[in-house]
């Protein structure tokens, strides 16, 4: 089976080591060199190009039966983001219209929906988003659909695990603050988690689900249960956001996974955040 992993980073790179444990042949695009090292090392053959650049994309061969598409911009700002999932998704789409594949995945993210009352929210809601990073990150989504080969979108909640985790780590450093209240809803997935999802739709690709863990909580929540771990004091409350002030605008909403765990018949290792937190805390211990 050759599988290539279209942004090989913090997810791609753990998904290809998994892929060739498993006997496929695994290729992973990257921009830049620097971390071809370690992706040679877990057997990952690197392919260094831009997919910006539509030239650049002449490159990639295709005989590829799996395609895992896991860009990022990388915490760039707005333009960042429209360069990738606005000119770099119509590129890969276009290179993909010359492929036939066995299966397509397009790792976006729940970011689509703009609910802002605490909503639960599942993928049948079509609320038009209205801030410019989720109309992009939508019309990505439309336009890998529409290519003529099977495709699965698997929109994933903020992602954390190993070195990574904004919240976790502001935490532990004693810089985080409390937003308002803290009554917003924080929606997870551990890397792990969503490289195992990933995986576990190849053989039945088609459709769109939400990757996220069983249990959204509130922000004030998340840091009491952090408090009660560490015995590390409660971060002080601020002034809640202006929604002006973020790329990717604020929501406050509580994202179900109950499609993709129905549909495969899928268990999450790391149900909450919990247990992948606690994972962590143990690992600095």
């Amino acid at each position: 089976m050759r599988t290539l992993i279209i942004g090989c980073g913090y997810t791609g790179e753990t998904l290809g080591e998994r892929l060739v444990s498993m006997g496929h042949e695994v290729s992973g695009i990257k921009r830049d060199k620097e971390n071809n090292g370690s992706l040679v090392k877990k057997g990952i053959k690197p392919i260094n190009i831009d997919v910006t650049k539509a030239s650049e994309m002449k490159i990639i061969p295709i005989n590829y039966d799996n395609v895992i598409i896991a860009v990022s911009s990388s915490r760039g700002g707005l333009e960042a983001y429209k360069n990738i999932f606005g000119i770099g998704i119509k590129n890969i789409s276009n290179w993909l219209s010359a492929l036939t594949t066995k299966a397509v995945v397009f790792i976006s993210s729940t970011s689509v929906y703009r609910e802002t009352k605490a909503e639960w929210v599942n993928e049948k809601i079509k609320n038009a988003p209205n801030n410019l990073t989720s109309k992009t990150l939508l019309k990505a989504e439309q336009l890998v659909a529409n290519i003529n080969n099977p495709v699965t979108i698997l929109r994933s909640s903020g992602i954390y695990g190993p070195q990574r985790g904004y919240l976790f780590n502001q935490y532990m450093k004693g810089i985080a603050k409390i937003d308002g209240k803290g009554d917003r809803y924080i929606n997870m997935v551990h890397r792990n988690d969503l490289v195992e999802a990933i995986i576990k739709s190849l053989p039945n690709p088609g459709g769109t689900y939400n990757i996220t863990d069983n249990e959204p909580v509130t922000q004030f929540d998340f840091f009491k249960w952090l408090s009660s771990i560490t015995g590390q004091a409660m971060p002080p409350n601020t002034p809640p956001i202006d929604p002006s002030t973020r790329k990717r605008g604020i929501t406050n909403k509580r994202v179900s996974n109950k499609l993709f765990k129905d549909t495969f018949e899928f268990n999450y290792k790391y149900p909450t955040f919990r247990e992948g937190l606690m994972e962590e805390l143990n690992k600095r211990n």
